[in-house]
């Protein structure tokens, strides 16, 4: 027969995981997507001081003052992650490796762009600046499964813009940022059997989140001095999302009646309310670009505000005692971008360059729910245009840093992280 002792402790076991089921890292640089157009993946990324096609309303909104007519841009991007894991003594354990099961990640982009004068434009964006999806083989045999089976966050943001030349050469532009987004976590719950004294599976919990709104804005600015270089700054502010959902347990069969009866007696009935808010990071972005001939090279730099991510609280509707704050203490990180593109005939252009890009994720905080680390990326890519039609592609190839959580994983679950992504765009792109 289970002491009350016991109980408390399986108790206490559940309430814990359920804290831990808070999407904390829905907003680390592992899913941050700069992947909006298959022309500025061609650059690397770096296009704030181009913003040359009506991507720029993701890019630099003021790039669209100088788009004539009406165009629009349609496209997309396949990301195929790839992660595996080496475990550490003295959990997991220095024999155990796991292999990463994400699948494709496909993120739209449309944008169009509509002149209204010889110096004002109007625009709308559809984008997804913020996507995560992670799964690891075999789910329920995956010795990180009480930390996290599958976690999805998606979303989008609708971005209605203006833009106006001020001179010639010199424009500005604005627009508000319609964040939409929700989120899904599962993992399973572990107690320890008190008669064999292991950890079990006991339950498995879900936890969903509605599609939930948040407002932000984006300014931008771009400057051509001359016929051969420009300058670009283009600023999106942080935006936070309130978040309401459910979080469900679901009892797993252990094989013992009595631990069962306890587990059942102690679980949550029925779906709990869960509340929460995430801030997405604001991004702040510098660029100059140098034409000359038939050449374009382009640098930029880009900043993200990881650090408003300092803590996030969780509130369990009527549950105080799973209630919490959970720490975070993300660190602001930059990405830095160098593309370059030769024009080879009126009709085809290629283009390649190379990124960095630094995680602001701390190491207590990686683990299976996103195994982070800085970056390197190659990108290659072209164009092919005739009259008001253009195909723009690109491909880039991922290379993370080897990420060791040094023993210091805040869920004890140490060892070494190895990823990579291998990601390909398609943009169509039709001028009227």
């Amino acid at each position: 027969m289970l002491t009350r002792s016991r109980r408390g402790v399986t108790f206490l076991a559940l309430a814990a995981s359920s804290l831990a089921l808070l999407p904390r890292d829905a907003r680390a640089a592992g899913f941050a997507l700069w992947e909006q157009g298959a022309r500025s993946m061609g650059f690397a990324g770096a296009f704030t001081a181009q913003a040359s096609d009506p991507s720029a309303i993701f890019h630099n909104v003021a790039g669209i003052a100088f788009l004539k007519g009406k165009q629009v841009h349609l496209g997309g991007a396949l990301i195929a992650p790839r992660s595996s894991f080496a475990g550490a003594d003295p959990f997991p354990g220095g024999t155990v490796t796991e292999k990463g099961d994400a699948g494709l990640i496909v993120p739209p982009v449309a944008d169009y762009s509509h002149q209204l004068t010889e110096r004002l434009v109007v625009g709308v964006g559809f984008h997804v600046p913020f996507g995560l999806k992670t799964q690891w083989q075999d789910p329920e045999g995956f010795t990180g499964r009480f930390i996290s089976k599958r976690a999805e966050l998606q979303g989008f943001s609708v971005n209605p813009v203006v833009a106006y030349k001020l001179a010639d050469r010199l424009a500005v532009g604005g627009g508000v940022d319609l964040r939409f987004a929700s989120v899904e976590l599962q993992r399973n719950v572990a107690a320890i059997n008190p008669f064999t004294l292991k950890a079990v599976d006991v339950a498995a919990v879900t936890l969903a989140s509605k599609t939930n709104r948040g407002i932000g804005f984006n300014v931008g600015l771009l400057a051509k001095p001359s016929e051969s270089i420009s300058f670009g700054v283009s600023y999106r502010h942080k935006v936070k999302i309130d978040f309401d959902g459910t979080s469900t347990f679901t009892l797993l069969p252990t094989g013992n009646g009595q631990l069962d009866v306890l587990v059942a007696r102690s679980l949550p009935s029925g779906a709990i309310p869960v509340a929460t808010s995430v801030e997405f990071p604001g991004i702040l972005s510098g660029g100059v670009a140098y034409t000359r001939g038939d050449w374009t090279v382009e640098g930029d730099v880009n900043w993200y505000q990881w650090s408003s991510f300092d803590e996030l609280p969780l509130t369990f509707e009527g549950r105080p005692d799973l209630s919490g704050v959970i720490e975070e203490h993300y660190e602001d990180s930059f990405q830095y971008r160098l593309g370059i593109e030769r024009r080879l005939t009126d009709r085809w252009t290629v283009r390649g360059g190379y990124f960095f890009d630094e995680t602001p994720t701390p190491t207590a905080s990686v683990g299976p729910l996103l195994p982070d680390a800085n970056r390197h990326g190659v990108a290659v890519g072209g164009s092919w245009q005739k009259g008001r039609f253009r195909v723009d592609v690109a491909n880039w190839y991922l290379f993370f840093q080897d990420r060791s959580t040094d023993g210091l994983n805040r869920d004890n679950y140490n060892g070494i992280y190895e990823s990579s992504a291998e990601l390909f765009a398609v943009s169509i792109g039709y001028g009227f």
